[in-house]
């Protein structure tokens, strides 16, 4: 009898933006309905949640370049868990900050 399969993977990646060429993302995939459900940003030595926009577009890139991991997340180095890791279902710091005014420096909340 082969055991369950794990539901989620988890890892870390490289950049997907050129603008943060160093910066790293850990992100976890809900393996059997196929969608990143969490991210962090590794910003200044520091972890900070990806906002929703970024989570979506993380997706994006998965279905349209990089498919396959959601068969193989071992491929690409992530490893397969029976629940997600502890900073995936922490709550977000409130208020949420805009990301494009945190870049510029100002202190907007954001409407995501």
């Amino acid at each position: 009898m082969n055991p369950a399969p794990h539901r989620y993977a988890v890892g870390r990646w490289e950049s997907l933006w050129a603008s943060e060429p160093y910066m790293l993302h850990r992100f976890v995939i809900d393996l059997p309905t196929r969608k990143v459900i969490a991210g962090q940003d590794r910003i200044r030595k520091q972890w900070h949640p990806m906002s929703i926009r970024h989570v979506d577009y993380m997706q994006q890139i998965l279905e349209e370049t990089f498919s396959d991991i959601f068969e193989d997340p071992h491929e690409y180095g992530f490893e397969t868990v029976d629940d997600p890791p502890s900073w995936a279902v922490q709550a977000w710091p409130w208020p949420r900050i805009n990301e494009d005014d945190a870049n510029n420096g100002a202190g907007e909340e954001s409407t995501l």
